[in-house]
């Protein structure tokens, strides 16, 4: 097998590299750092920043972050502050405590900074003003309805905003009677457009047939280019929204755009000629990220970047000739100018970390930026090189924290699978260690070189007990280009699979890993993989955590909020009733397995979950419980959907989760050992209250 080595240039440059034989360059032993280690309560009460937001001239940055409840607040889903950069004092609070602040803009002149609440009298959220002179925020209007999204007019004298329409009248009576049942796929509002009007305070609502997912104004202020599915579902907000450019004074549409598929971002050029914006590049692609260009009159899209080997996260214009892009070509991440007209890539400085949200106002950029040691914190780009203005954690000085870096091997068939990789606390040369894998889930998803511990991902909690602790961007990623993206069609469980084989194989050969002590982990699809690895190939793995998982891919399919998405994207335009492609699935799922199950595994999942049906873990439970003596628990939260949000079921799991790979990785043959108490040792927790 080639040696591994380090990423720190472009995927493609590193595929030229191969050829060339790179020695390794792993630490042959990392240092014992000085202070405590992270905990599972610090990863539960830890602060990151989720937006940033410059004024028009760039002078004033804004931000959001997001706070999670503690031991002293009653359960339940974290809070969204928001905050301005200030001086040497620190960022200043605009909108704090126990708030849940959304939709942050600015007014187009620049004096006010408006957002979403909902306040005492609202009819649902509504539009509020801080003006930059001081004094409390204040009502922009009454839109008589919940706004779901909102922007301004570039001139500023008006407002468009969508909301969900009213229930009609005779359903709206029979349900305050008691008359609560809903039609599955048939009983939702509508998503309406409506624009208000500064000077005359009315409100228009436009008559756009379907529901409105997003919208954005052109900059004279004259056309809107709407994203429009057919319903109000989640799998229509998928697979099905397609753009139209609305002409807002007369109301029609003067042009659609039949995009292939999922759909991102879009911009108008600041002539308002064009329209870019961000697509799959046909249905079966797994993932908005390539970039296309149409006239705003209408005509056909261009497609900017086929064949490109990366993928585009958002767009803003810089000129009428160069769009700013926020892109990752394979775990690297990186803000990228693109010339339309020569169709290059012109990257801004480089970091070794993960960019967020990116905007540029006047001179300003500003990014939130994740990072081996941080989760996202704001950062500017100043005098060619990024600073950090945030330190949302300041305890976190007085932690050390193992290594990460980018990584990457040649699986079986000589492809390059790359990664981040988190060196054991005290990594030596020559000594053993147990290995944990944790899948993302998708699998259209990747990781960049981020921040990757959290309730149900673990790193830095794991790393620093010893376990090397391996995050692989498998084939069927996204990040790599469409290709590489659809590696799982038609091959659930297939060749992705075979990568994570590889994977400990590598790292066995490596002389760093203990074979007989490899765990894995993940959620969703990752949950899957966990199942997989825990029933179809049970051989390889000590010890297996599945959160919210498929189990059984026919009927998951068919219980699911989503099932056109799986129809398109994964299963090659064949429902599951047809008998070969049930049987095919079939044989590509964990509980067929079950019986095969000789690693302990740890099932959990919501009881509410729309996306994966609480049958899935349920079932693979009974199975496993039912035709083994393997050790097999399976932990229901209370409400919670396609993962957890409530901060005790998060804490709860990632505790569970932990305790689980401790038990089953130390020394020695554990596999057969019944299961830890049901209980856990919540004093972290209940001694903050």
């Amino acid at each position: 097998m080639n040696p591994s080595r380090r990423l720190r240039v472009p995927a493609f440059v590193v595929a030229l590299l191969a050829a060339h034989a790179l020695a390794p360059t792993s630490p042959t032993q990392v240092e014992a750092q000085a202070g405590r280690d992270l905990t599972p309560m610090d990863v539960a009460t830890m602060k990151s920043v989720t937006g940033v937001y410059p004024s028009p001239d760039g002078s004033r940055i804004a931000f959001t972050r997001s706070e999670p409840r503690g031991p002293a607040d009653s359960p339940g889903g974290a809070y969204t502050n928001l905050y301005m950069l200030g001086g040497d004092h620190g960022p200043r609070p605009l909108v704090a405590g126990k708030r849940n602040v959304v939709g942050v803009a600015w007014h187009p002149g620049g004096n006010l900074l408006t957002f979403l609440d909902t306040r005492d009298g609202d009819s649902g959220r509504q539009l509020y003003a801080l003006s930059m002179a001081g004094g409390e925020a204040s009502r922009v209007f009454d839109a008589g309805r919940g706004v779901s999204q909102y922007r301004w007019r570039p001139d500023g004298m008006a407002v468009a905003f969508t909301a969900v329409l009213p229930t009609p009248p005779n359903r709206a009576v029979a349900r305050q009677a008691g008359f609560d049942q809903r039609v599955y796929d048939e009983d939702f509002n509508p998503i309406g457009l409506f624009v208000w009007d500064h000077d005359t305070g009315e409100i228009r609502q436009y008559a756009v047939p379907g529901s409105v997912y997003s919208f954005e104004w052109s900059p004279d202020g004259d056309l809107l280019a709407l994203q429009v599915a057919p319903r109000a579902l989640t799998d229509d907000s998928m697979m099905f929204k397609r753009i139209r450019i609305l002409d807002v004074a007369s109301g029609r549409i003067q042009a659609s755009v039949e995009n292939p598929g999922k759909l991102g971002g879009m911009a108008f050029s600041p002539d308002s000629h064009h329209l870019a914006y961000i697509s799959a590049a046909d249905p079966r692609d797994p993932h908005a990220g390539m970039l296309y260009m149409v006239p705003a009159a209408g005509g056909e899209p261009s497609s900017l970047t086929s064949g490109w080997e990366g993928m585009a996260h958002s767009l803003e214009w810089m000129n009428d000739h160069t769009l700013r892009a926020r892109v990752s070509r394979g775990v690297e991440s990186a803000v990228s100018d693109f010339d339309v007209e020569s169709r290059t890539w012109s990257d801004l400085p480089a970091l070794d970390m993960a960019f967020g949200s990116v905007h540029t106002a006047g001179s300003t950029v500003v990014a939130a930026i994740s990072g081996p040691t941080h989760p996202a914190e704001v950062y500017t780009l100043e005098g060619g090189s990024w600073s950090r203005r945030t330190d949302s954690n300041p305890w976190m000085e007085e932690v050390r924290l193992t290594p990460q870096e980018t990584y990457a091997f040649q699986a079986r068939d000589g492809l390059e699978i790359q990664g981040l990789l988190l060196y054991p606390e005290g990594f030596t040369e020559g000594n053993l260690y147990p290995m944990v894998i944790v899948a993302h889930g998708g699998p259209e998803s990747h990781y960049n070189n981020q921040w990757v511990t959290g309730y149900n991902t673990w790193g830095q909690l794991l790393s620093s007990k010893g376990y090397l602790v391996w995050f692989p961007n498998y084939r069927s990623s996204t990040g790599r280009g469409v290709e590489f993206a659809k590696a799982d069609h038609g091959d659930p469980m297939g060749r992705e699979f075979q990568d994570h084989l590889d994977a400990i194989d590598h790292f066995v050969e490596r002389g760093w890993v203990d074979r007989d002590r490899v765990g894995v982990g993940g959620g969703s699809y990752g949950g899957y993989t966990a199942a997989w690895a825990a029933t179809r190939h049970t051989e390889h793995f000590a010890v297996a955590v599945s959160f919210v998982p498929i189990t059984h891919v026919p009927t998951k399919w068919l219980t699911s909020d989503i099932p056109w998405e799986f129809y398109y994207v994964h299963y090659e335009e064949t429902w599951p009733t047809d008998e070969e492609q049930w049987d095919f699935l079939s044989e590509r799922s964990p509980l067929t397995f079950a019986a095969n199950a000789r690693t302990p595994l740890l099932l959990a999942g919501g009881t509410a979950d729309p996306r994966v049906h609480p049958s899935q873990p349920h079932m693979l439970y009974r199975a496993v419980k039912a035709s083994t003596d393997t050790p097999v628990r399976y932990v229901q939260y209370p409400g919670e959907g396609h993962g957890n949000g409530v901060s005790t079921h998060r804490y709860d799991y990632m505790l569970r989760a932990l305790r689980w790979f401790d038990y089953y990785l130390r020394p020695g043959d554990h596999r057969g050992d019944a299961p830890p108490s049901m209980d856990l040792d919540y004093g972290a927790w209940l001694g903050g209250r």
